[in-house]
């Protein structure tokens, strides 16, 4: 009975190997003796066991160069059918890379559901996937935590006193817009499949925002606020809440005790959602071997051992939830993480370079009373309409 089962089990070995099944059977010969990835100093140094491991698998080395202008370099350098296999960028890149024809749709297969699924949405355009995401931002409500201790309602923080940003009168609907969104008013309209179109959806709760600028928020916002003032506002207790993000760590020292980072309630009675930033891999379309470039970022990059190592040497904030569960008890990457669970991608679509301007002078200009609410806001939308063409 033990000789019959062990030449079951050399039969299967055998038979896997044969339908290409087992290990790299399957793999077709390398094209290149070695692919180039353009990084980060810190994405640099994390990614060298995963090269490692990758050259000693399939003999394939891997160059890890640091780029300090990687967008505009790869631009011009994947045009002319040159420059690196692979891109580590910003998802809010993807619309010009694909406009211009850079990259290439990356298959995440089982790996997919290892990473938050509002991450993989910024990778996707089109209804394809165009890259991997390991890295998350989004904002979330900082609050001292002697006067905030637990999560807050609207009302507590309102009493307890917010501060947000407004660019000295310029305005930022960014930080804005998880209130807006609260009141059901986004700024662009999906399609079936999640992706963003040109369609405005700014008019879906939109008026009832306006009137909460006009009323409540321009009692509670400051037009003449800045970073500097927002950051003093908080030091110095005379506002216990800040809408802001990760990047605030330094200034206000997120990291101790002092601050708690919460969820950002609900002003209007739904979701408070806030746009949500994702670094990640990217495929050059001008890859030597596209083949291995995409197994390199999928199967070596992708699996958990990495991707834990890149939070490790970068403190980034995990798009992977192994990597994520692994933070221990780190409270920024905790605190943003869990808060921006429902966050949205940035629309990286053509469309939102013509959004900003209108929407943020429009919003300061409710703030300053200067005309009445619902008139400005549709007056906002008939200009960004005629300034995206639809």
């Amino acid at each position: 009975m033990i000789k019959f089962t062990k030449i079951i089990q050399v039969s299967a070995a055998a038979l896997l190997l044969a339908l290409g099944l087992g290990g790299c059977a399957s793999d077709p010969a390398p094209k290149t003796d070695s692919i180039t990835v353009w990084v980060d100093e810190l994405e640099a140094k994390a990614l060298e066991k995963a090269a490692a491991e990758f050259k000693k698998d399939t003999k394939v080395a891997v160059n890890l160069e640091v780029q300090q202008d990687p967008r505009s370099n790869f631009l011009s350098q994947a045009a002319a059918r040159t420059g690196p296999d692979i891109l580590v960028g910003a998802h809010d890149w993807i619309g010009e890379l694909y406009a211009n024809g850079l990259i290439e749709p990356i298959d995440l297969g089982s790996r997919k559901g290892d990473f938050y699924d509002n991450a993989v949405a910024a990778f996707n355009y089109q209804g394809k996937q165009y890259g991997m995401p390991y890295t998350i931002e989004n904002l979330a409500l900082v609050c001292n935590a002697k006067t905030v201790p637990s999560q807050p309602n609207w009302d507590q923080v309102k009493q307890a006193g917010l501060a947000l940003s407004l660019n000295a009168g310029g305005g930022d609907p960014y930080h804005l817009y998880p209130i807006q969104t609260s009141f059901g008013s986004q700024v662009f309209k999906k399609d079936n499949n999640g992706n963003y179109t040109p369609e405005l959806d700014l008019q879906s709760g939109g008026v009832e925002f306006a009137k909460w600028l006009g009323t409540e928020g321009k009692k509670i916002l400051d037009p003449t606020s800045t970073w500097d003032s927002s950051v003093a506002a908080l030091k110095s207790g005379s506002k216990a809440c800040w809408i802001t993000g990760p990047w605030a760590k330094d200034q206000l020292g997120l990291d101790s005790a002092e601050f708690n980072i919460y969820k950002i309630p609900s002003v209007g009675g739904k979701d408070a959602i806030s746009f949500l930033s994702s670094r990640g891999f990217y495929v050059s379309k001008a890859s030597k071997d596209s083949f291995y470039a995409k197994k390199f970022v999928v199967d070596y990059i992708g699996k958990s051992e990495t991707q834990k190592e890149l939070f490790t040497v970068t403190g980034r904030i995990p798009a992977n939830k192994s990597a994520f569960d692994s933070v221990g008890s780190d409270r920024v990457v905790k605190g943003f993480g869990e808060a921006g669970r429902k966050a949205e991608p940035l629309p990286a679509i053509p469309a939102m370079g013509s959004v900003w301007a209108s929407w943020g002078s429009s919003e300061i200009a409710i703030i300053k009373g200067q005309g009445k609410p619902e008139v400005i806001w549709n007056q906002m939308i008939k200009d960004i309409k005629a300034s995206i063409g639809n």
